[in-house]
């Protein structure tokens, strides 16, 4: 249960619609990426829990072999409370061992909000395809936090430092949401490509395409931010994902690396933007950013 000090445990269940496929790939000789998301319910257990009795979105991409064997699923979750507060997390589940979701912002009561949780399985199986998994999450409220990205790199020196030019065509609307609370919530895709200054380089943001998801949030129509979930490919197929939360006056935009593949693989690290490379007059987007990294195997 949630005490003085704001920090709180839950298990529940998420009640989860069917995989909705946007469309399948091949990026890599023998790995096929379904892009994807799901819809549902929570129930919690704990009436002080960020998702109690929330509705529940996670937008992702799921890696599996030609014989439809998993070897990666990564999603921006996002719960909505009866108050239509949110909180984002990252779902990240390997071929082997159990999905972990890792909170990375929250907004309202849940500003600050960092905190893990795992999937613990399914409450029971089903014949259609539908799921519902059982989950355990821990979490706590620093309001000190606000606005920023809780980190989801691990200690240690980041070796390797890179900048990079993304170049972006506008945000395609997938879905819009207006809440109790004044909230406007606009679900969304962007895709562009990606240049790393130093082209001498080995830069996983450098000579890949880009494919972003996530969510931008307004109110009263100003824009107040956007929480991302970032999926670059480089021209060998090798990927890696990053959560990107810029809160518009609140200073710069911030990057954490979640996982990768292929020579990625392990890679661990953090970024922030440096702001636009030129001002332009339709809705395309020239932005320079900046990353640290290290890989652990």
């Amino acid at each position: 249960m949630s005490n003085e000090n704001n920090e709180g445990s839950d298990t529940g269940y998420i009640f989860s619609g069917p995989v909705v496929e946007e469309k399948k790939k091949l990026v890599k000789e023998g790995i096929i990426l379904v892009d994807n998301h799901r819809t549902g319910v929570i129930f919690s257990e704990n009436p002080e829990s960020p998702w109690y009795h929330s509705a529940f979105y996670s937008h992702g991409s799921i890696l599996r072999d030609t014989e439809g064997r998993l070897i990666q699923e990564v999603a921006l979750c996002e719960t909505t409370d009866v108050d239509g507060d949110l909180t984002w997390s990252i779902y990240w589940k390997p071929d082997e061992g159990h999905g972990t979701f890792h909170f990375v912002v929250g907004t309202g009561k849940w500003e600050g909000i960092t905190g893990s949780g795992k999937a613990l399985g399914m409450l029971q199986n089903r014949v259609d395809d539908h799921i519902m998994p059982k989950y355990e999450i821990q979490w706590k409220i620093d309001k000190s936090n606000n606005g920023k990205i809780q980190s989801l790199a691990k200690e240690g020196e980041y070796t390797n430092h890179a900048t990079s030019l993304s170049f972006h065509g506008p945000h395609v609307s997938e879905l819009m949401r207006d809440l109790a609370n004044g909230l406007n919530l606009e679900i969304s895709t962007q895709a562009g490509v990606l240049m790393g200054e130093d082209t001498d380089v080995a830069n996983p943001r450098s000579y890949a395409t880009c494919y972003d998801r996530g969510t931008t949030v307004r109110r009263n129509g100003n824009t107040l931010g956007d929480v991302m979930l970032l999926e670059d490919t480089d021209p060998d197929g090798d990927m890696v994902w990053l959560i990107h939360v810029w809160w518009y006056g609140k200073g710069p935009g911030s990057y954490q690396f979640i996982g990768g593949t292929g020579k990625w693989k392990g890679i661990t690290g953090e970024g922030t933007t440096l702001g636009m490379l030129r001002e332009r007059t339709d809705d395309h987007y020239l932005l320079r950013s900046e990353i640290h990294w290290r890989i652990d195997r």
